[in-house]
């Protein structure tokens, strides 16, 4: 007799921050143990770079020891007091993955937190990535080198798209993974376990 209640999101604290970035910025949040994760599409970052030049920038938040001259990126401490400064500084938030045990039980939480900022998600088509985000509708599932370049290509030259489908991720949470949208699935489990 199993309940599922999926990881949330407080949206009242996690919310869009409106930007004046001139350049379109590809970002990643994570730690030391898991910036082999966003390395896994090193080659895409280059192309991209080589194709764009000084029109993007890229941002990896929470390993602050992190460097790659080739990208200009030098890492950034994550402080939680500026979590939601954190995930609103950059527009394209990715989350490669390798298809392995641990990346399948993973819950998702750096997608989810993206799409809270409105900020529009590209990720590995790995666990439960696949039931949260809907192809081309609330966010991206990039599998090949291929599919994330175009993707990531797509996203860059359209900001319209990079909003739209921001606006929807953000209506994902706020349906399925908000701290709200489960209060009662919480309080049934509750009350089923008192009986």
């Amino acid at each position: 007799n199993v309940t599922i209640i999926p990881s949330t999101v407080d949206l009242n604290l996690y919310k869009k921050i409106p930007s004046q970035r001139k350049r379109v910025t590809i970002g990643w949040v994570g730690s030391h143990t898991t910036i082999k994760h966003f390395e896994k599409r090193l080659s895409v970052y280059i192309k991209l770079k080589e194709k764009y030049k000084e029109q993007i920038d890229f941002v990896v938040i929470g390993d602050e020891h992190y460097e790659n001259t080739q990208l200009a990126i030098k890492g950034i401490k994550w402080e939680t007091k500026k979590e939601v400064e954190l995930f609103n500084s950059f527009d394209i938030g990715i989350m490669p993955l390798p298809d392995d045990e641990w990346s399948n039980g993973k819950c998702a939480m750096k997608a989810l937190l993206y799409m809270s900022t409105e900020t529009v998600s590209v990720v590995s088509p790995v666990g439960v990535n696949k039931k949260i985000i809907t192809h081309g509708q609330n966010g991206y599932l990039a599998k090949t080198e291929e599919d994330w370049f175009e993707i990531l290509c797509d996203l860059i030259e359209n900001k319209e798209l990079r909003e739209k489908i921001g606006r929807n991720g953000r209506e994902t949470i706020l349906n399925k993974f908000s701290k709200r949208s489960q209060q009662e699935n919480y309080l049934k489990l509750y009350r089923s376990l008192i009986k």
